[in-house]
C-alpha cells in the first residue's frame, strides 16, 4: 500500500540529530522519511545534487522545513540555500508545508526587522542575515504554511502528531460528507437544466408550446380510455377523427353514427351488431364531442384534466319482429 512521503528539509549538520529524530518518527507513524543524508534521494550525473533533491520534492507529499540559525550552503544561480530552494520548490508545488523555527532565532527575529535597515547591526542567533529575510518572505506567503518554534526535536514530532491527527480527521469528514456533496452537485446540475429548458421555453414561447403539446398528445388519455373500453390489446393512437373512424371499422367493426341518430349531443357515437337467432345485440361507443375541434383534430388533454364518463361503451339488445306465421325473420 503507498504511504506518504515526508521530505526533512534543514542545514545539515547544526541539526543532524533533530533531522535523525525525525526520520525514527515519520518511520514510526508508518510514512516513508525522505532525507538526502541515508540515501533516500536518486542522484544522476546529469546535475549538481541539490538539484536532485529539490526535484525529489516533486514526488513526496509533505515537507518538514526546519530552519536554525545556520545560512547553509547557497544554491547554484540562486540568492537563497539549498534547504530555502527545497521550501520555496514545495510551496509553489502546494503541497502540505510544516516550517519549524529555532526558539532563540523566532525570537531575535523581531530584533531583525525593528533594525534591518540599521548599518552595522550584529546578530547573535544566526551567522547570516539572509536567514532572517528569508523568514520574513516566509510569512508573507500567500497560502497558510503553519510556523511553530522548537527547542528540541521532541518539541516538533509532538505538534507534527497532533497536527497531522487533524489531517486525518479532516479527511474522514471529507469522505463522509462526499456523498451529501454529490448530491448537492446533481441538484445544482438539474437546477441548472430546469432553468435552461424555462428560458428556452421563455425565448421561444410558440416552439415552447408546441413541445408542450407534443409531450401531452403522446400520453392523451383517450387512447387508453377507447383502448380499455373496446378490450383492444394493442396500442393505439390517431390524431384525428378520420384517423379514429379508419381505426373502429378496420380493427373493431364500429361504424360512426349519424348526428341526428345520437342520444345526446355532448357524445360522438360508434355502433356495431352482434347478430344471433332470436335477437340482435349491438354495442356502442360514446366519445365526449367537444374532445375535438371543430376541424376534426384531437385536442391536446392532460390526465388531471381528464373525467372517466367522456369515453364509455353500452350493450343494448335489439329483438327480431315476427313473421305473420310466428317466427323470426332473417335480416
Amino acid at each position: 500500500m503507498p504511504r506518504p512521503r515526508v521530505f526533512v528539509s534543514s542545514t545539515y549538520y547544526d541539526l543532524k540529530s533533530v533531522r535523525a529524530e525525525l526520520d525514527n518518527f515519520i518511520n514510526t507513524m508508518g510514512y516513508d522519511a525522505v532525507r538526502h543524508e541515508i540515501g533516500q534521494i536518486a542522484y544522476g550525473n546529469e546535475e549538481k545534487p541539490e538539484k536532485y533533491a529539490i526535484k525529489e520534492i516533486d514526488t513526496c507529499d509533505i515537507l518538514i522545513s526546519i530552519i536554525g540559525g545556520k545560512f547553509g550552503t547557497q544554491a547554484a544561480g540562486s540568492n537563497y540555500s539549498i534547504s530555502q530552494e527545497e521550501l520555496k520548490r514545495a510551496h509553489s508545488l502546494n503541497k502540505h508545508v510544516f516550517i519549524f523555527i529555532e526558539r532563540s532565532v523566532h525570537s531575535e527575529f523581531n530584533y531583525y526587522r525593528a533594525n534591518k535597515d540599521v548599518p552595522g547591526v550584529r546578530y547573535t542567533a544566526v551567522d547570516n542575515a539572509k536567514v532572517y529575510e528569508f523568514i520574513e518572505e516566509v510569512n508573507q506567503l500567500s497560502r497558510g504554511n503553519p510556523i511553530f518554534s522548537f527547542d528540541t526535536g521532541l518539541e516538533i514530532t509532538s505538534i507534527l502528531r497532533e497536527q497531522w491527527a487533524g489531517l486525518m480527521q479532516r479527511l474522514i469528514a471529507q469522505e463522509a460528507n462526499k456523498s451529501q456533496s454529490n448530491l448537492i452537485e446533481e441538484l445544482q446540475r438539474s437546477l441548472q437544466t430546469v432553468d435552461k429548458l424555462v428560458q428556452f421555453l421563455k425565448l421561444e414561447n410558440q416552439k415552447g408550446a408546441d413541445a408542450i403539446n407534443e409531450i401531452i398528445f403522446s400520453n392523451h388519455p383517450i387512447f387508453k380510455a377507447i383502448q380499455d373500453a373496446t378490450r383492444n390489446k394493442y396500442r393505439l393512437y390517431f390524431a384525428n377523427l378520420g384517423e379514429l373512424n379508419a381505426w373502429a371499422d378496420a380493427a373493431r367493426n364500429f361504424i360512426p353514427v349519424p348526428e341526428d341518430k345520437w342520444d345526446t349531443p355532448e357524445y360522438r357515437e360508434w355502433v356495431r351488431n352482434y347478430p344471433s337467432k332470436e335477437k340482435d345485440e349491438m354495442q356502442i361507443l360514446f366519445v365526449r364531442k367537444d374532445l375535438f375541434a371543430d376541424d376534426g383534430s384531437l385536442k391536446p388533454i392532460s390526465a388531471g384534466q381528464w373525467r372517466d364518463d367522456w369515453v364509455r361503451t353500452e350493450r343494448r339488445k335489439i329483438e327480431k319482429p315476427q313473421d305473420p306465421d310466428g317466427t323470426n325473420e332473417e335480416l
